[in-house]
């Protein structure tokens, strides 16, 4: 039986703002960016989304998160017409993860990204 990683409460913006301003530490600062980008990205607001993910990695964000924050930056990234940095980051946080459902979601994800590439190539 596979353990359920534990449900996070949702937050408002406001509060996860609130979070950022409150941060004393970079730890928690790098945090508070990693999740203000994910309440951007979750609620279709991917370039909202992508400083926060940026800022989170560049202030030393948790090794064990940097996979996952790579992996949704990429994401992010190619939703927003930037394929070739999507692309590069999605290969980086490929070499960083050993989480199998992590590495499929990069792994379709590169597929898109190259299809996207060809499709635009040829037409």
């Amino acid at each position: 039986m596979t353990e359920k990683k534990p449900r996070r409460k949702r937050r408002s913006l406001a509060a996860l703002t609130a979070a950022l301003e409150q941060a004393t530490t970079k730890n928690a600062k790098a945090r508070a960016h990693y999740e203000l980008g994910l309440f951007h990205d979750n609620n279709g607001r991917e370039g909202h989304a992508i400083p926060h993910y940026r800022e989170a990695l560049a202030l030393g964000l948790d090794p064990t998160v940097v996979p996952e924050a790579l992996a949704w930056l990429a994401s992010s990234l190619f939703k927003t017409g930037q394929p070739e940095e999507a692309s590069a980051t999605a290969r980086r946080a490929l070499g960083r993860t050993h989480d199998p459902s992590l590495e499929k979601f990069l792994v379709g994800l590169l597929r898109r990204i190259d299809r996207a590439a060809h499709t635009s190539q040829s037409g």
